[in-house]
Protein backbone atom coordinates (compact mmCIF):
# COMPACT_ATOMS: atom_id res chain seq x y z
CA UNK A 1 0.00 0.00 0.00
CA UNK A 2 1.18 3.13 -0.88
CA UNK A 3 0.44 7.15 -0.21
CA UNK A 4 0.57 10.12 -2.72
CA UNK A 5 -0.01 14.01 -2.49
CA UNK A 6 -3.56 14.20 -3.72
CA UNK A 7 -4.05 17.99 -4.67
CA UNK A 8 -5.87 19.38 -7.90
CA UNK A 9 -3.03 19.20 -10.00
CA UNK A 10 -2.90 15.42 -10.00
CA UNK A 11 -6.31 14.55 -8.63
CA UNK A 12 -7.61 11.62 -11.24
CA UNK A 13 -9.43 12.00 -14.19
CA UNK A 14 -10.09 8.45 -14.72
CA UNK A 15 -8.93 8.04 -17.57
CA UNK A 16 -5.15 6.22 -18.41
CA UNK A 17 -3.22 9.42 -19.06
CA UNK A 18 -4.47 10.60 -15.70
CA UNK A 19 -3.73 6.98 -14.10
CA UNK A 20 0.03 6.63 -14.98
CA UNK A 21 0.71 10.39 -14.24
CA UNK A 22 -0.25 10.02 -10.68
CA UNK A 23 2.86 10.47 -8.50
CA UNK A 24 1.29 7.96 -6.11
CA UNK A 25 3.48 5.02 -6.10
CA UNK A 26 3.07 1.46 -5.53
CA UNK A 27 5.22 -0.82 -4.03
CA UNK A 28 6.08 -4.39 -5.38
CA UNK A 29 9.25 -6.03 -6.48
CA UNK A 30 9.98 -4.35 -9.29
CA UNK A 31 9.47 -5.99 -12.72
CA UNK A 32 10.74 -7.94 -14.06
CA UNK A 33 11.22 -9.53 -11.09
CA UNK A 34 7.42 -9.80 -9.90
CA UNK A 35 7.23 -12.80 -11.71
CA UNK A 36 8.79 -15.92 -13.61
CA UNK A 37 8.13 -17.35 -17.29
CA UNK A 38 6.96 -20.99 -16.62
CA UNK A 39 6.04 -23.24 -19.14
CA UNK A 40 4.81 -27.08 -19.18
CA UNK A 41 1.74 -26.83 -21.48
CA UNK A 42 0.73 -29.76 -23.63
CA UNK A 43 0.09 -28.00 -26.43
CA UNK A 44 3.88 -26.25 -27.07
CA UNK A 45 5.20 -29.29 -28.98
CA UNK A 46 8.56 -29.86 -30.70
CA UNK A 47 7.52 -29.06 -33.64
CA UNK A 48 6.79 -25.33 -32.81
CA UNK A 49 9.81 -25.17 -31.69
CA UNK A 50 11.47 -26.20 -34.62
CA UNK A 51 9.05 -23.78 -36.67
CA UNK A 52 10.30 -20.72 -34.38
CA UNK A 53 13.90 -22.07 -34.50
CA UNK A 54 13.36 -21.02 -38.61
CA UNK A 55 12.41 -17.57 -38.08
CA UNK A 56 14.66 -16.86 -35.01
CA UNK A 57 18.03 -18.44 -36.94
CA UNK A 58 20.34 -20.84 -34.70
CA UNK A 59 22.01 -18.51 -31.83
CA UNK A 60 18.17 -17.32 -31.24
CA UNK A 61 16.63 -20.43 -30.92
CA UNK A 62 18.76 -21.92 -29.09
CA UNK A 63 17.97 -18.97 -27.05
CA UNK A 64 14.19 -20.39 -26.65
CA UNK A 65 15.23 -23.81 -26.39
CA UNK A 66 17.58 -23.26 -23.28
CA UNK A 67 14.68 -20.82 -21.86
CA UNK A 68 11.84 -23.16 -22.66
CA UNK A 69 13.84 -26.14 -20.88
CA UNK A 70 14.43 -23.59 -17.96
CA UNK A 71 11.23 -22.85 -17.37
CA UNK A 72 10.07 -26.90 -17.27
CA UNK A 73 12.16 -27.30 -14.51
CA UNK A 74 11.42 -24.27 -12.60
CA UNK A 75 7.66 -25.39 -12.43
CA UNK A 76 8.03 -28.41 -9.66
CA UNK A 77 10.18 -26.02 -7.32
CA UNK A 78 7.67 -23.08 -7.69
CA UNK A 79 4.75 -25.55 -7.14
CA UNK A 80 6.69 -26.72 -3.79
CA UNK A 81 6.82 -23.06 -3.11
CA UNK A 82 3.88 -22.69 -2.97
CA UNK A 83 2.83 -25.79 -1.01
CA UNK A 84 5.45 -24.35 1.97
CA UNK A 85 4.12 -20.90 2.00
CA UNK A 86 1.26 -20.10 1.04
CA UNK A 87 -0.16 -22.94 4.03
CA UNK A 88 -3.73 -22.42 5.03
CA UNK A 89 -4.25 -21.45 8.86
CA UNK A 90 -6.75 -22.63 11.24
CA UNK A 91 -6.56 -19.92 14.31
CA UNK A 92 -9.20 -20.14 17.01
CA UNK A 93 -12.82 -18.45 15.42
CA UNK A 94 -11.84 -15.06 17.66
CA UNK A 95 -8.59 -13.91 19.21
CA UNK A 96 -8.69 -11.11 21.88
CA UNK A 97 -5.80 -8.68 21.30
CA UNK A 98 -4.07 -6.72 24.29
CA UNK A 99 -1.37 -4.87 23.26
CA UNK A 100 1.79 -6.22 24.74
CA UNK A 101 3.69 -4.56 27.07
CA UNK A 102 7.14 -5.42 26.04
CA UNK A 103 8.54 -6.38 22.69
CA UNK A 104 9.47 -10.30 23.97
CA UNK A 105 5.71 -10.47 24.85
CA UNK A 106 4.28 -9.14 21.55
CA UNK A 107 6.91 -11.49 19.63
CA UNK A 108 5.27 -14.33 21.64
CA UNK A 109 1.82 -13.29 20.68
CA UNK A 110 2.31 -13.03 17.34
CA UNK A 111 4.28 -16.71 17.38
CA UNK A 112 2.58 -18.70 19.78
CA UNK A 113 -1.32 -17.23 18.58
CA UNK A 114 -0.69 -16.42 15.11
CA UNK A 115 1.98 -19.00 13.89
CA UNK A 116 4.26 -16.59 12.76
CA UNK A 117 7.48 -18.64 12.19
CA UNK A 118 10.08 -15.48 11.66
CA UNK A 119 9.97 -12.06 13.06
CA UNK A 120 12.82 -9.45 12.08
CA UNK A 121 15.29 -8.38 14.52
CA UNK A 122 14.80 -5.10 15.23
CA UNK A 123 11.06 -5.01 15.40
CA UNK A 124 10.01 -2.19 17.68
CA UNK A 125 7.37 -2.70 19.95
CA UNK A 126 4.59 -0.54 18.38
CA UNK A 127 5.27 -1.69 14.93
CA UNK A 128 4.53 -5.58 16.58
CA UNK A 129 1.62 -4.39 18.04
CA UNK A 130 0.24 -2.93 15.17
CA UNK A 131 1.25 -5.92 12.99
CA UNK A 132 -0.13 -8.64 15.14
CA UNK A 133 -3.70 -6.26 15.72
CA UNK A 134 -4.02 -5.89 11.57
CA UNK A 135 -3.66 -9.94 11.66
CA UNK A 136 -5.73 -10.68 14.57
CA UNK A 137 -8.53 -8.58 13.09
CA UNK A 138 -8.42 -10.42 9.45
CA UNK A 139 -8.10 -13.41 11.71
CA UNK A 140 -11.41 -12.93 12.98
CA UNK A 141 -12.71 -11.55 9.71
CA UNK A 142 -11.89 -15.19 8.52
CA UNK A 143 -13.20 -17.12 11.79
CA UNK A 144 -9.55 -18.76 12.08
CA UNK A 145 -9.23 -19.74 8.70
CA UNK A 146 -6.79 -17.68 6.57
CA UNK A 147 -3.34 -17.61 4.83
CA UNK A 148 -0.84 -16.23 7.53
CA UNK A 149 2.91 -14.93 6.45
CA UNK A 150 5.43 -17.23 7.39
CA UNK A 151 7.97 -14.13 8.18
CA UNK A 152 7.17 -10.38 9.84
CA UNK A 153 9.45 -8.08 7.76
CA UNK A 154 10.72 -4.64 9.75
CA UNK A 155 12.95 -2.23 7.36
CA UNK A 156 13.23 0.69 5.88
CA UNK A 157 11.66 0.22 2.80
CA UNK A 158 13.43 2.34 -0.62
CA UNK A 159 10.46 4.36 -1.69
CA UNK A 160 8.70 6.83 1.02
CA UNK A 161 5.72 6.07 -0.07
CA UNK A 162 5.52 2.68 0.78
CA UNK A 163 3.88 1.86 4.38
CA UNK A 164 3.51 -1.77 3.80
CA UNK A 165 4.53 -4.95 1.25
CA UNK A 166 3.91 -8.68 0.81
CA UNK A 167 7.03 -10.40 -0.98
CA UNK A 168 5.57 -11.27 -4.31
CA UNK A 169 8.63 -12.22 -6.32
CA UNK A 170 7.80 -16.40 -6.71
CA UNK A 171 11.36 -16.98 -7.01
CA UNK A 172 12.28 -15.68 -3.80
CA UNK A 173 12.47 -17.16 -0.51
CA UNK A 174 11.00 -14.58 1.02
CA UNK A 175 7.23 -14.80 -1.27
CA UNK A 176 4.78 -14.10 0.62
CA UNK A 177 6.50 -12.17 3.60
CA UNK A 178 4.72 -9.25 5.37
CA UNK A 179 7.39 -6.41 5.37
CA UNK A 180 6.64 -3.32 7.21
CA UNK A 181 8.45 0.11 6.40
CA UNK A 182 10.41 1.08 9.75
CA UNK A 183 9.65 4.80 8.72
CA UNK A 184 5.97 4.74 9.54
CA UNK A 185 7.11 3.88 13.48
CA UNK A 186 9.32 6.95 13.22
CA UNK A 187 7.86 10.80 14.83
CA UNK A 188 9.84 13.10 12.73
CA UNK A 189 9.07 11.19 9.35
CA UNK A 190 5.21 11.12 10.60
CA UNK A 191 5.66 14.67 11.30
CA UNK A 192 6.85 15.56 7.89
CA UNK A 193 3.99 13.85 6.23
CA UNK A 194 1.68 15.40 8.76
CA UNK A 195 2.87 19.04 7.54
CA UNK A 196 2.34 17.63 3.66
CA UNK A 197 -1.26 16.25 4.50
CA UNK A 198 -2.10 19.89 6.54
CA UNK A 199 -0.69 22.36 4.42
CA UNK A 200 -0.35 22.57 0.13
CA UNK A 201 2.19 24.47 -1.85
CA UNK A 202 -0.04 26.78 -3.42
CA UNK A 203 -2.42 27.56 -0.46
CA UNK A 204 -4.79 27.14 -2.18
CA UNK A 205 -5.91 23.29 -1.48
CA UNK A 206 -6.90 23.26 2.57
CA UNK A 207 -8.75 25.78 4.91
CA UNK A 208 -6.70 25.38 8.30
CA UNK A 209 -7.01 26.37 11.59
CA UNK A 210 -8.35 29.83 11.42
CA UNK A 211 -8.90 31.14 14.94
CA UNK A 212 -9.00 28.55 16.70
CA UNK A 213 -11.54 26.54 14.66
CA UNK A 214 -10.79 24.17 12.24
CA UNK A 215 -12.41 24.86 8.42
CA UNK A 216 -13.13 22.67 5.35
CA UNK A 217 -9.90 21.41 5.03
CA UNK A 218 -10.04 19.86 1.58
CA UNK A 219 -11.86 21.02 -1.80
CA UNK A 220 -11.19 18.84 -4.78
CA UNK A 221 -13.52 20.02 -7.89
CA UNK A 222 -17.05 19.03 -6.05
CA UNK A 223 -16.51 18.34 -2.31
CA UNK A 224 -15.33 19.88 0.68
CA UNK A 225 -14.26 17.31 3.02
CA UNK A 226 -14.41 18.12 6.67
CA UNK A 227 -12.74 16.30 9.85
CA UNK A 228 -15.59 14.72 12.27
CA UNK A 229 -14.94 13.22 15.62
CA UNK A 230 -11.71 11.99 16.82
CA UNK A 231 -9.79 13.25 14.11
CA UNK A 232 -10.72 16.65 14.47
CA UNK A 233 -9.61 16.23 18.31
CA UNK A 234 -6.38 15.42 16.73
CA UNK A 235 -6.28 18.29 14.13
CA UNK A 236 -6.87 20.52 17.25
CA UNK A 237 -4.27 18.69 19.47
CA UNK A 238 -1.79 18.60 16.66
CA UNK A 239 -2.10 22.70 15.98
CA UNK A 240 -2.01 23.67 19.62
CA UNK A 241 0.86 21.64 21.10
CA UNK A 242 2.17 18.81 17.77
CA UNK A 243 4.65 17.42 20.93
CA UNK A 244 1.56 16.20 22.87
CA UNK A 245 1.22 13.40 20.53
CA UNK A 246 1.86 10.34 20.97
CA UNK A 247 3.36 8.11 18.23
CA UNK A 248 -0.04 6.13 18.00
CA UNK A 249 -2.09 9.51 17.62
CA UNK A 250 0.68 10.61 14.86
CA UNK A 251 0.11 8.09 12.96
CA UNK A 252 -3.71 7.87 13.51
CA UNK A 253 -3.30 11.64 12.34
CA UNK A 254 -1.54 10.83 9.36
CA UNK A 255 -3.82 7.55 7.46
CA UNK A 256 -6.70 9.98 8.34
CA UNK A 257 -5.84 12.40 6.34
CA UNK A 258 -4.90 10.62 3.76
CA UNK A 259 -8.24 9.12 3.98
CA UNK A 260 -9.60 12.37 3.69
CA UNK A 261 -7.80 13.51 0.94
CA UNK A 262 -9.14 10.03 -0.94
CA UNK A 263 -12.67 10.66 0.18
CA UNK A 264 -12.54 13.91 -1.62
CA UNK A 265 -10.63 13.21 -4.85
CA UNK A 266 -13.95 10.53 -5.39
CA UNK A 267 -16.00 13.32 -7.00
CA UNK A 268 -13.51 12.89 -10.12
CA UNK A 269 -12.97 9.30 -9.56
CA UNK A 270 -16.07 8.35 -9.95
CA UNK A 271 -18.74 11.84 -11.64
CA UNK A 272 -21.81 9.74 -12.06
CA UNK A 273 -21.67 8.73 -8.53
CA UNK A 274 -21.02 12.16 -7.56
CA UNK A 275 -23.96 13.69 -9.54
CA UNK A 276 -26.53 11.41 -8.26
CA UNK A 277 -25.25 12.13 -4.15
CA UNK A 278 -25.60 15.77 -5.82
CA UNK A 279 -29.26 14.76 -6.89
CA UNK A 280 -29.92 13.11 -3.61
CA UNK A 281 -28.20 15.82 -1.37
CA UNK A 282 -29.18 19.41 -2.85
CA UNK A 283 -32.22 18.40 -4.72
CA UNK A 284 -34.12 21.83 -3.26
CA UNK A 285 -31.56 23.68 -4.70
CA UNK A 286 -31.46 22.12 -8.16
CA UNK A 287 -35.51 22.43 -8.15
CA UNK A 288 -35.46 25.80 -7.06
CA UNK A 289 -33.15 27.24 -9.72
CA UNK A 290 -34.50 25.26 -12.79
CA UNK A 291 -30.44 22.56 -12.44
CA UNK A 292 -31.27 19.49 -14.53
CA UNK A 293 -29.18 17.07 -14.33
CA UNK A 294 -29.60 14.52 -16.92
CA UNK A 295 -27.70 11.32 -16.02
CA UNK A 296 -28.90 9.31 -19.11
CA UNK A 297 -26.85 11.93 -21.58
CA UNK A 298 -24.33 12.53 -19.04
CA UNK A 299 -23.54 8.64 -18.61
CA UNK A 300 -22.87 8.15 -22.99
CA UNK A 301 -20.09 10.93 -22.12
CA UNK A 302 -16.60 10.08 -21.96
CA UNK A 303 -15.07 10.45 -18.25
CA UNK A 304 -13.02 13.36 -18.97
CA UNK A 305 -16.39 14.86 -20.19
CA UNK A 306 -18.33 14.06 -17.36
CA UNK A 307 -15.90 15.45 -14.82
CA UNK A 308 -16.27 18.67 -17.32
CA UNK A 309 -19.90 18.78 -17.20
CA UNK A 310 -19.51 17.60 -13.04
CA UNK A 311 -17.21 20.41 -12.57
CA UNK A 312 -19.80 23.07 -14.44
CA UNK A 313 -22.29 22.06 -12.41
CA UNK A 314 -20.67 22.70 -9.31
CA UNK A 315 -19.50 25.95 -10.24
CA UNK A 316 -23.59 27.32 -10.58
CA UNK A 317 -23.85 25.61 -7.07
CA UNK A 318 -20.93 27.22 -5.39
CA UNK A 319 -22.49 30.32 -6.81
CA UNK A 320 -25.60 29.88 -5.21
CA UNK A 321 -23.98 29.02 -1.82
CA UNK A 322 -24.56 25.32 -1.86
CA UNK A 323 -21.60 22.57 -2.17
CA UNK A 324 -21.26 18.92 -1.82
CA UNK A 325 -19.68 17.59 1.82
CA UNK A 326 -18.14 14.16 2.60
CA UNK A 327 -17.46 13.72 6.50
CA UNK A 328 -14.00 11.81 7.14
CA UNK A 329 -13.59 10.51 10.81
CA UNK A 330 -11.02 8.93 12.06
CA UNK A 331 -8.54 6.05 10.11
CA UNK A 332 -7.49 3.00 11.43
CA UNK A 333 -3.38 2.79 11.17
CA UNK A 334 -4.28 -1.35 10.86
CA UNK A 335 -5.53 -0.48 7.61
CA UNK A 336 -2.12 -1.04 6.10
CA UNK A 337 -2.09 -4.38 7.14
CA UNK A 338 -5.43 -5.44 6.09
CA UNK A 339 -4.68 -4.00 2.67
CA UNK A 340 -1.53 -6.56 2.80
CA UNK A 341 -3.00 -9.63 3.68
CA UNK A 342 -5.59 -9.11 1.66
CA UNK A 343 -2.68 -9.57 -1.07
CA UNK A 344 -1.68 -12.49 0.58
CA UNK A 345 -5.08 -14.37 0.58
CA UNK A 346 -5.72 -13.38 -2.63
CA UNK A 347 -1.67 -14.38 -3.86
CA UNK A 348 -3.22 -17.65 -2.18
CA UNK A 349 -6.28 -18.15 -3.66
CA UNK A 350 -5.61 -17.70 -6.87
CA UNK A 351 -2.17 -19.25 -7.34
CA UNK A 352 -3.12 -21.99 -6.12
CA UNK A 353 -6.26 -22.43 -8.20
CA UNK A 354 -4.16 -22.21 -11.08
CA UNK A 355 -3.36 -25.14 -12.66
CA UNK A 356 0.84 -24.48 -13.27
CA UNK A 357 1.13 -26.66 -15.95
CA UNK A 358 -1.14 -24.38 -17.98
CA UNK A 359 1.17 -21.79 -17.91
CA UNK A 360 2.91 -20.55 -21.21
CA UNK A 361 5.66 -18.78 -22.49
CA UNK A 362 4.45 -15.19 -24.50
CA UNK A 363 6.18 -16.87 -27.26
CA UNK A 364 5.96 -13.49 -29.46
CA UNK A 365 7.44 -11.38 -27.03
CA UNK A 366 10.36 -14.37 -26.49
CA UNK A 367 10.61 -14.14 -30.76
CA UNK A 368 10.91 -10.52 -30.61
CA UNK A 369 13.30 -10.36 -27.48
CA UNK A 370 15.54 -12.72 -29.22
CA UNK A 371 15.04 -11.35 -33.30
CA UNK A 372 16.74 -7.99 -31.82
CA UNK A 373 19.04 -9.50 -28.93
CA UNK A 374 17.52 -7.38 -26.51
CA UNK A 375 17.30 -10.02 -23.64
CA UNK A 376 19.74 -12.53 -22.05
CA UNK A 377 18.45 -16.12 -21.70
CA UNK A 378 18.00 -15.23 -18.25
CA UNK A 379 16.03 -12.33 -18.85
CA UNK A 380 13.90 -14.49 -21.41
CA UNK A 381 12.96 -16.88 -18.85
CA UNK A 382 11.46 -14.21 -16.53
CA UNK A 383 9.34 -12.75 -19.69
CA UNK A 384 5.55 -11.74 -18.05
CA UNK A 385 3.35 -15.18 -17.03
CA UNK A 386 -0.23 -13.83 -18.51
CA UNK A 387 -2.38 -14.96 -15.90
CA UNK A 388 0.16 -13.47 -12.91
CA UNK A 389 -0.07 -9.87 -14.47
CA UNK A 390 -3.38 -9.46 -15.97
CA UNK A 391 -4.19 -9.87 -12.31
CA UNK A 392 -1.26 -8.30 -10.27
CA UNK A 393 0.58 -6.06 -12.35
CA UNK A 394 -0.22 -2.59 -11.58
CA UNK A 395 0.19 0.73 -13.70
CA UNK A 396 2.28 2.29 -11.13
CA UNK A 397 4.96 -0.30 -12.46
CA UNK A 398 7.18 1.14 -14.61
CA UNK A 399 7.09 -1.71 -16.50
CA UNK A 400 3.73 -1.45 -17.76
CA UNK A 401 3.71 2.45 -17.68
CA UNK A 402 5.74 2.53 -20.65
CA UNK A 403 4.47 -0.76 -22.14
CA UNK A 404 0.99 0.64 -22.68
CA UNK A 405 2.51 4.31 -23.28
CA UNK A 406 4.27 3.20 -26.36
CA UNK A 407 2.77 0.23 -27.49
CA UNK A 408 -1.09 -0.12 -26.43
CA UNK A 409 -1.72 -3.28 -28.84
CA UNK A 410 0.97 -5.06 -27.57
CA UNK A 411 -0.04 -4.60 -23.73
CA UNK A 412 -3.11 -5.68 -24.47
CA UNK A 413 -2.63 -8.63 -26.49
CA UNK A 414 -0.44 -9.76 -23.70
CA UNK A 415 -2.11 -8.64 -20.79
CA UNK A 416 -6.34 -8.28 -21.99
CA UNK A 417 -7.85 -8.64 -18.50
CA UNK A 418 -5.21 -6.14 -17.03
CA UNK A 419 -6.03 -3.91 -20.08
CA UNK A 420 -10.00 -3.75 -19.95
CA UNK A 421 -9.45 -3.16 -16.34
CA UNK A 422 -7.54 0.10 -16.80
CA UNK A 423 -9.23 0.86 -19.83
CA UNK A 424 -13.18 0.12 -19.22
CA UNK A 425 -15.00 3.37 -18.04
CA UNK A 426 -17.34 1.56 -15.89
CA UNK A 427 -14.74 -0.70 -14.38
CA UNK A 428 -12.40 2.05 -13.87
CA UNK A 429 -15.40 4.35 -11.85
CA UNK A 430 -16.84 1.22 -9.97
CA UNK A 431 -12.97 0.94 -8.73
CA UNK A 432 -12.67 4.47 -8.14
CA UNK A 433 -15.76 4.58 -5.30
CA UNK A 434 -13.14 2.59 -3.07
CA UNK A 435 -10.05 4.78 -4.10
CA UNK A 436 -7.59 6.04 -6.38
CA UNK A 437 -5.18 3.27 -5.73
CA UNK A 438 -7.62 0.75 -6.62
CA UNK A 439 -7.92 2.09 -10.33
CA UNK A 440 -4.04 1.11 -10.63
CA UNK A 441 -4.90 -2.74 -11.13
CA UNK A 442 -6.91 -5.79 -10.72
CA UNK A 443 -4.74 -6.51 -7.36
CA UNK A 444 -5.02 -3.33 -5.75
CA UNK A 445 -8.71 -2.95 -6.06
CA UNK A 446 -9.33 -6.33 -4.62
CA UNK A 447 -6.75 -5.39 -1.98
CA UNK A 448 -8.36 -2.04 -1.02
CA UNK A 449 -11.94 -3.36 -1.21
CA UNK A 450 -10.88 -6.32 0.96
CA UNK A 451 -9.51 -4.10 3.78
CA UNK A 452 -12.63 -1.94 3.57
CA UNK A 453 -14.72 -5.05 4.10
CA UNK A 454 -12.17 -6.40 7.15
CA UNK A 455 -12.77 -2.95 8.99
CA UNK A 456 -16.73 -3.03 8.18
CA UNK A 457 -17.39 -0.59 5.47
CA UNK A 458 -20.68 -0.87 3.46
CA UNK A 459 -19.30 -1.58 -0.16
CA UNK A 460 -21.20 -1.18 -3.27
CA UNK A 461 -22.99 -3.76 -4.97
CA UNK A 462 -21.18 -3.00 -7.75
CA UNK A 463 -17.87 -3.29 -6.76
CA UNK A 464 -19.25 -6.03 -4.60
CA UNK A 465 -20.21 -7.57 -8.37
CA UNK A 466 -16.45 -6.35 -9.74
CA UNK A 467 -14.45 -7.73 -6.78
CA UNK A 468 -16.29 -11.54 -7.30
CA UNK A 469 -15.93 -11.14 -11.29
CA UNK A 470 -11.91 -10.92 -10.28
CA UNK A 471 -11.98 -13.53 -7.50
CA UNK A 472 -11.40 -11.89 -4.40
CA UNK A 473 -10.94 -13.56 -1.21
CA UNK A 474 -14.39 -14.35 0.50
CA UNK A 475 -15.05 -14.24 3.97
CA UNK A 476 -16.80 -17.54 5.78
Amino acid sequence: MSIGNITLKNVQNINFKSIISSDTHIKTSPYPSDSVEISNKKEVKNKKLKQLALGLGTAAATLVCATFIFAKRQSNRISKLYNEKLVLSHLPEKIDFKEAKTLEEAIKFAKETLGIKEIDKGFSLEALNTANKGIVDVSNAHKGKLFIPTRLGYKEAKKESTLAYVVRDIESKHFGDLVINKRYFDEQFLNKQIEKGLYSEDKKIFDIYKNGDVQSFYKSGAAYAFPKDGFLDLVEKYYKDKTSLSLSERQTLFYSLLQMQDAASMTHRNPIATLESIIKKLSKVLKANNINIDLTEVKKMTTEKQIEYLENTVSKLESLGAHLTVDCGEANPSSIIYHEMGHLQDYAKNLKELDLKQWRFNLGEIWEQAKHKTRTGEDISRTNIDEVNNHWGSIKDEYFKNLMEKNPKKFQKYYPEFYEFLTNQEIQQTAGKISEYAQSGIGEFIADTYADMVAGKKIPKDVLDLYRKYNGPEFI
